[in-house]
């Protein structure tokens, strides 16, 4: 499969924002004004396109941007300097073809150029096997957990 990794556009935003839906609950929820504010702010939003289609996006915060979340809150009162990956997200016809891997390599060759740590969330209560394994092939070490919306849910914290 011939894939690209380019920039969102704005034209993008449907599919981003289909993808994010079919990911629930692995991941948050996004509306428009998220996705808009992330491709003004995020420090990268990048989609993977395949077969003239989305096939995933990844979005990551720059530790120092007005973002509010708990989640990032988490990670701005332990480290400095980071990049927060804020949803990676792989459309179903799309997966175990090495899309996720190529983003965040795409990513951290972004992040080694300010020599900046990743950060990510997965969750593990209930868990997302899936993406817990794919972390630490991945090469990042758990670095704490987090209980979330209101003690409902825990988040494993993983940093490389």
């Amino acid at each position: 499969m011939n894939v690209h990794i380019r920039n969102a556009t704005r034209e993008d935003f449907p599919e981003v924002l289909s993808l994010n839906e079919q990911a629930l609950p692995q991941v948050n929820k996004l509306d428009l004004p998220k996705l808009t504010w992330c491709a003004h702010s995020a420090a990268y939003f990048r989609v993977a396109e395949a077969n003239g289609k989305v096939a995933g996006t990844l979005i990551a915060i720059a530790h120092d941007s007005g973002y509010k979340s708990e989640y990032l809150q988490w990670f701005r009162e332990r480290h400095s300097d980071f990049i927060y990956i804020d949803r990676v997200i792989v459309a179903e016809w799309a997966r175990r073809k090495r899309i996720a891997w190529r983003l965040y390599e795409d990513l951290e060759q972004c992040a080694s150029e300010t020599s900046c740590a990743l950060t990510a969330d997965v969750y593990s209560n209930p868990p997302n096997d899936i993406s817990l394994s794919f972390h630490r092939k991945y090469g990042f070490r758990l670095v704490g957990k987090q209980l979330v919306e209101n003690g409902t849910r825990e988040v494993a914290k993983f940093l490389k």
